[in-house]
């Protein structure tokens, strides 16, 4: 996830060159997240995504056993949706995920001419689950086969591959990322969020024995928040404080994104974090006081150049 990296890159730099805190980064699936969350093995995520794990931030969050902080907002909504290329839906008049029914043809799977596929969440994701239980209610899961890529770079890959070609092609994503704006997409329209639902997708998406579900619906489209365990305060105050003011914003996050795949570099908790940060200084500096962003702004000038 693109954006999840160079926040915690820049996350990261900030605390080793800005306070001396050593850090680690390690990259996890969804479950593993949310257990070393709550029992301190690990101590931030950037992107929680909380939305997409309800039961288990009523539990640990604020409102449970308080394991797990809500440090605020990271960047403004971050929207996650089923797409198809723009052109398809005007050529084809494929407004909503019911229309997909009986257009299943035009993105028949390679492997088995007698569905559609999917190109689901990545595997360890939380989504790839929720995405199950939404195509299920949606009757799509008869006429499509779902393919849930390793790595969010292989799910790009196919999406962008197909757009290149020409070709139709259906499948999940999100926002912050370089996707949706090096191309033109069609966001497929779902019935409405609502509470009670979003709950009962939520609890078959960790229990097979509830589904399936009757009423499938979008996403919430909430602000992604920075979530901590309980213990960084007191291991990290300085560090704790400027993180609660941390906010990247959309349009700096994509900006970002965009340059890291116009100049074709992986390394986003890196250089994507360094070029993120060296571009947007006055608000990285407005996160810190005067000495930490000294000694941010000197360890920025000795990274390589990214411009």
């Amino acid at each position: 996830m693109g954006s999840l990296h160079v926040l915690t890159g820049t996350a990261a730099f900030i605390a080793e060159h800005g306070f001396g805190h050593p850090t680690e980064v390690i990259e996890m699936t969804t479950p593993v997240y949310a257990s070393t969350l709550a029992n301190g093995d690990s101590h931030v995520m950037m992107e929680g995504w909380e939305q997409n794990l309800v039961e288990w931030y009523n539990d640990e969050g604020p409102g449970g056993t308080g394991n797990v902080l809500n440090y605020g907002e990271v960047f403004e909504g971050g929207p996650q949706f089923f797409i198809i290329p723009q052109w398809v839906h005007e050529q084809h008049g494929i407004n909503t995920v019911q229309d997909m029914v009986e257009n299943w043809e035009l993105f028949k799977d390679p492997e088995d001419g007698s569905k559609g596929v999917f190109y689901n969440c990545i595997i360890g994701w939380q989504c790839a689950e929720i995405n199950n239980v939404k195509l299920q209610t949606y009757g799509l899961d008869e006429q499509f086969n779902i393919m849930n890529p390793g790595s969010a770079g292989a799910l790009k890959a196919v999406l962008a591959g197909a757009q290149v070609k020409n070709e139709p092609v259906f499948g999940y994503y999100w926002s912050p990322t370089d996707l949706m704006g090096l191309y033109d997409w069609y966001i497929l329209e779902e019935p409405a969020h609502n509470d009670a639902d979003w709950a009962k997708i939520t609890a078959a998406a960790n229990d097979d024995s509830l589904r399936p579900v009757e009423n499938g619906v979008a996403y919430e489209t909430l602000p992604i928040n920075k979530l901590v365990n309980k213990s960084l305060p007191e291991i990290a105050p300085d560090f704790a404080e400027v993180l609660q003011k941390m906010h990247g914003g959309l349009g700096p996050l994509q900006r970002t994104l965009g340059w890291l795949d116009t100049n074709e570099i992986e390394d986003h908790i890196g250089l994507g974090a360094v070029h993120f940060m060296r571009n947007n200084a006055e608000l990285v500096k407005s996160w810190m006081d005067a000495d930490a962003w000294e000694r941010v702004r000197v360890a920025l000038a000795r990274e390589p150049r990214t411009n």
